[in-house]
């Protein structure tokens, strides 16, 4: 059974192979490519665009593209019968997804939901599989991320079956500093997610999120500011994961 929240809309603006989606080229699936090679798929690219609130994929659909995220928050996520939801990743632009579903045809194994409007690219079927056949340099880059991401989700099996909702929001306020750059002693994650969004990615609910987020605000080590979330220390946060009894 398919269980989707009430809030999610299905209704996308979509505008294919109108311009040229310039920013697509810095796609990290691009990265072993030659300049010319990422250049001549742009004609066949499709433009997407989805507002805040809708689902561009929902589990178990039958779509084989691959979508890349030029702009905005995405959540991976599922609903249990009781209507829980559960969160697996959520993404941020330079992203992309549905290469599970390209690879081996089967049905999409999760929801996409926009959390905020966003603006994407969508390889289509026919040119996946020509990538597929032809570009060593797209499969290397799909094959190392296909990867990283089976040892992201052992470590957040690990997390959620094994360590504290307080260590598991530490390790995600790393995973997103990280994430978002900065000089390595500081980061600011923008936009951040709302409590019940992180509450879902670490698998519990909005107040004991709250509270760690409290806690560690009057330790100086985060700071939250209209919709940005300021890393203050990273070096203390990452203390702060190895005291309670998390691992990195």
């Amino acid at each position: 059974m398919t269980v989707i929240p009430p809030s999610a809309q299905r209704v996308a603006t979509h505008t294919p192979n109108v311009g040229q989606p310039e920013d697509y080229r810095n796609n990290k699936l691009f990265r072993h490519m030659t300049p010319d090679e990422v250049e001549a798929i742009a004609p066949r690219l499709e433009q997407l665009r989805y507002g805040k609130g809708e689902m561009i994929v929902q589990r178990r659909d039958q779509d084989e593209g691959i979508y890349l995220l030029l702009e905005g928050a995405l959540l991976a996520n599922q609903y249990a019968r009781s209507g829980r939801e559960v969160g697996y990743r959520r993404l941020s632009p330079g992203a992309y997804f549905g290469e599970i579903s390209a690879i081996d045809g089967l049905p999409r194994s999760v929801n996409i939901v926009a959390l905020e409007d966003v603006r994407l690219v969508r390889l289509p079927p026919r040119l996946i599989r020509e990538l597929f056949e032809g570009s060593p340099r797209f499969m290397r880059a799909l094959l190392e991320d296909m990867a990283a991401l089976t040892r992201s989700l052992t470590d957040r099996l690990f997390e959620l079956t094994a360590i504290s909702v307080a260590c598991r929001v530490d390790i995600e306020l790393l995973r997103m500093a990280t994430a978002a750059g900065g000089d390595g002693r500081t980061a600011v994650v923008h936009p951040c997610p709302t409590h019940a969004e992180l509450a879902v990615l670490v698998g519990s609910q909005r107040e004991p999120v709250t509270r760690e987020l409290n806690r560690l605000a009057g330790l100086n080590i985060v700071r939250q500011t209209g919709r940005s979330l300021h890393v203050l220390d990273m070096e203390a946060l990452t203390n702060e994961v190895e005291r309670i009894g998390g691992e990195l």
